[in-house]
């Protein structure tokens, strides 16, 4: 069967593949070495903390560089390879990110290191955005980046002009949805646990009320922290919308402020129960005379529509 003629350019003229940032051709000798030494401890199935010492016994004999820059390339370096290695399936994504999560972990120790591997993972499947998605989302669930990272990361400057691209779309409505389904969970596991300590009270008088209480007061911790997190996403990406879409060198003319200001208004109809739980942080550091009238409008129509 032939496809017909105007969807032809529709498809690819390769497959999507990965865009491995340390080939021979690439590289200078002692960086070769390293590449070398970390590709072969991971195909040999090292450990996170193998990986880590070769990686520190390399790039300590680089005394031209400082320890931050080191630190940065050996980043890039392990997490160049742990993609590599999962590259193939789905599976052996998992696998890789899995093995080698306290490693990364034990890296993405900052802010800016974390969105230095988001944007690492980014290189390495710019021609394979489903790939792309799908590693940000399990880094995520490994918690080697957190939401605010995959906020940063997609509305980086290089971003300007690709918002009619749907996989940044799919990526921060992804993002989005996992910080709620775990305030849900949390709330789920507080109203069980906050059950369970009233039931042993009613039950037994004797009981010692310590372990229950401790319990609730975890959950309560963890879910404070959680909503915490919910706020803060909310806010930053109400506020990079915001800012893109009030200012001239937001977007790459008129055709994509149309999409990046659609791309908003969906944010903001789809999340505005967040959007109204924290409305008057919006108000002062989001909404205010600085940012676009139609920016504006669309906050307002949202408080409207969630009444």
């Amino acid at each position: 069967l032939q496809l017909p003629e105007s969807c032809v350019e529709l498809v690819p003229v390769k497959a999507p593949t990965h865009n491995f940032k340390y080939t021979v051709q690439s590289m200078d000798e002692r960086t070769r070495e390293v590449s070398v030494a970390t590709g072969r401890c991971l195909k040999n199935k090292g450990t996170a903390e193998q990986a880590l010492e070769i990686l520190q016994t390399h790039y300590a004999k680089w005394t031209d560089v400082d320890d931050e820059t080191r630190q940065v390339l050996a980043r890039e370096m392990l997490t160049e390879h742990v993609l590599l290695l999962g590259s193939k399936t789905f599976s052996h994504m998992l696998n890789a990110i899995e093995k080698f999560m306290p490693a990364l972990q034990q890296f993405g120790d900052s802010p800016e290191a974390k969105l230095q591997i988001a944007k690492v993972v980014e290189d390495f499947w710019c021609k394979n955005t489903q790939f792309f998605a799908i590693t940000i989302d399990k880094l995520l669930n490994y918690r080697v980046i957190d939401p605010a990272t995959v906020v940063e990361m997609l509305f980086d400057s290089s971003h300007v002009g690709a918002w009619s691209q749907f996989h940044l779309w799919e990526i921060l409505r992804n993002t989005m949805n996992k910080v709620n389904m775990r305030v849900e969970q949390l709330q789920t596991r507080l109203t069980a646990a906050q059950v369970a300590a009233d039931t042993i009270v009613a039950d037994e008088a004797e009981a010692d009320p310590a372990q229950p209480s401790e319990s609730v007061e975890h959950v309560e911790s963890v879910l404070a922290q959680m909503l915490q997190e919910q706020k803060d996403a909310v806010v930053l990406i109400a506020r990079h919308f915001a800012r893109l879409l009030s200012s001239s060198d937001g977007t790459a003319g008129e055709v994509d402020r149309v999409w990046l200001m659609g791309r908003f208004k969906e944010f903001m109809r789809t999340y505005r129960q967040q959007v109204i739980d924290n409305v008057q942080t919006l108000e002062n550091m989001v909404f205010t005379d600085e940012a676009s009238q139609d920016v504006r409008l669309v906050f307002a129509c949202t408080r409207i529509l969630a009444a």
